[in-house]
């Protein structure tokens, strides 16, 4: 239900701020070979030239277009300063990392890249997703590590040390209160106390608190949500997600039409689907999945799964993956997750919101031990503290 929020998902950290590796590649940069390579930050162990920075702006920009989106040019310059204090803070990390951060960073590393391959769903997707953002397969996997490196030293340095009590587990579960909220409340009464502050000003803090909880305690309700079993005849190649020929596709779709009437003159449908379904996740899921209408299935699969009552079968349903019959075997009712259920999980959710709050003043305290400066002026921009709700996803 909730997702680990330091460097998110390492993928969309590194994509987003595309940090260089602590050590420098052999072949230089091709901004370098264009133009000066001035060094604009500086420190115990830590050197980033510009070089550096234009290709992690180049980067993020790609990761934002890839989504639709673009960097409005009044914020370039703040943008910068940001993703420059990302590639210092990497540096600073990856010294201080040890031999244990080293082998955890390997490990989960290569966990995160093998399951982002797996969910292209071919090498094909895999590489695609990669040019639109910009980046190489190797680029890929070294910055993957590099998150991952900076992510277990600063759990070892920083998160390991944070206890979130049983009381702040219970009163996110019961009231939707989290650490934002506990923070929006200490403002709240400063707020109070200052006689110049507004009625406005008041009303405005209430409201976002009151607007935060109501958050938590929506995504304790788990909605409506179905398990069916299918099995799919597939209609693209496996190998390059091409369409079959239409030849082929009227043979399958001959086959599903004598699968379902097989299933329907009462075959066992857990037997048929072993035997028959290409579904590419068969071993893992036995062709079994559980979901709600808001999750990622395509909308026919969805929607003639929603239409069952229990026990019955679909028609033949056609999607961009091929021939499908489905089974219902239960539907789920809306209701609020058991605490016991999320109780590790709002624990986890706590505790990086208290990291993400931690975060600007431990990383200020790294830099000023390393005598980090800035040398290009323009970047020495102040670059706000927030702490802003988690996003966590069912």
């Amino acid at each position: 239900m909730f997702r680990s929020a330091i460097l998110v998902a390492c993928l969309a950290l590194f994509c987003a701020h595309a940090a260089e590796p602590v050590k420098a590649p052999a072949s230089r940069s091709r901004y370098a070979d264009l133009f000066d390579d001035p060094v604009i930050a500086r420190g115990q162990g830590v050197e980033v030239k510009q070089s550096a920075l234009d290709e992690s702006f180049v980067a993020f920009k790609a990761n934002l277009a890839a989504r639709g989106q673009t960097v409005p040019e009044d914020q370039r310059l703040f943008r910068e300063a940001q993703l420059l204090e990302r590639l210092i803070v990497t540096q600073i990390l990856g010294k201080r990392a040890t031999t244990q951060d080293v082998a955890k960073a390997k490990e989960a590393g290569t966990k995160f890249a093998a399951e982002t391959r797996k969910a292209a769903q071919s090498d094909e997707a895999f590489q695609r997703m990669l040019k639109s953002l910009g980046i190489t397969g190797e680029q890929f996997d070294r910055r993957v590590y590099e998150q991952a490196l900076a992510e277990s030293v600063v759990s070892r340095e920083l998160k390991d040390k944070i206890k979130i009590s049983d009381t702040q587990v219970e009163n996110f579960y019961r009231a939707g209160s989290d650490i934002l909220v506990q923070m929006l409340q200490e403002e709240l009464k400063r707020v109070t106390k200052n006689r110049n502050a507004s009625v406005d000003q008041l009303t405005a803090v209430k409201r976002q608190v009151e607007e935060i909880k109501k958050a938590n305690l929506a995504r304790l309700q788990q909605p409506e949500k179905v398990r069916v079993s299918h099995v799919l005849l597939a209609t693209r190649d496996r190998e390059t997600e091409k369409e079959l020929p239409e030849e082929q596709k009227r043979l399958k779709r001959v086959k599903i039409e004598q699968l379902l009437d097989r299933a329907k003159a009462g075959e066992d449908f857990t037997k048929l689907v072993q035997e028959y379904s290409e579904d590419r996740n068969l071993k893992e899921t036995r062709g079994e999945y559980t979901f709600s209408r808001d999750d990622r299935f395509v909308q026919e699969f969805k929607s003639a799964a929603f239409s069952l009552e229990p026990g019955r079968l679909s028609g033949v349903i056609t999607t961009i993956y091929g021939y499908h019959i489905l089974k219902l075997h239960e539907r789920i009712p809306a209701q609020k997750v058991a605490l016991e259920k999320v109780t590790d999980d709002i624990r986890e959710h706590l505790a990086q919101q208290e990291l993400q709050r931690q975060m600007p003043d431990f990383f200020a305290k790294l830099k000023k031990e390393a005598g980090v400066e800035i040398l290009e002026a323009k970047y020495r921009v102040i670059i706000p503290k927030e702490v802003e709700p988690l996003k966590p996803t069912g």
